[in-house]
């Protein structure tokens, strides 16, 4: 099956590199796994337009059901728009646990739990950067401050300063 995608993408490649432009003669077709994937790709599209207080709800009602890797999977998407960086963090770790499980259902979530961990990773890193960013913007601004605070004193002395005559 890979050497399949691997000969079909070759050879898209491959007449792409001609000089002569070519109308397409075929339609690729998305390959459907047997998981529930699409399943929880809508789910996750369906939180994604969720307020928070409607994601705190759903967090409570995915805390109830069974343990399974696709509640995991759900459970860490929902952690995910929290906008909470201890709940990202909290969604890694989980997707991390479907990553380790050997059943048949979470062999089928991996590769969807793969893109979500690096996702999900890439976002913290963002996070954090961000928060030093404003750290440091913050610690610029009172310098900033206190600079203006001592320029003012100073005009303040010059201004108290007889005029003194040449």
């Amino acid at each position: 099956m890979k050497n399949k995608i691997l000969i079909l993408a070759s050879c898209m490649l491959l007449a792409a590199c001609t000089t002569q432009p070519q109308a397409p003669t075929s339609t690729v077709q998305l390959i459907h796994a047997s998981s529930n994937i699409d399943e929880l790709l809508a789910y996750n599209a369906q939180l994604r337009k969720m307020s928070p207080t409607e994601l705190g709800r759903e967090l409570q009602r995915l805390n109830s059901y069974p343990a399974g890797p696709a509640t995991t999977v759900r459970r860490a998407m929902a952690l995910s728009l929290t906008r909470d960086g201890i709940d990202l963090a909290k969604a890694e770790a989980q997707l991390w646990n479907v990553m380790a499980d050997r059943s048949v259902e979470a062999e089928k979530l991996k590769p969807l739990a793969q893109l979500l961990v690096g996702h999900y990773s890439d976002l913290r890193r963002v996070a954090d950067s961000a928060e030093k960013s404003s750290v440091q913007l913050k610690e610029a601004q009172r310098k900033v401050d206190q600079l203006n605070d001592k320029l003012e004193a100073l005009k303040n002395i010059e201004r108290t300063l007889p005029a003194g005559g040449k």
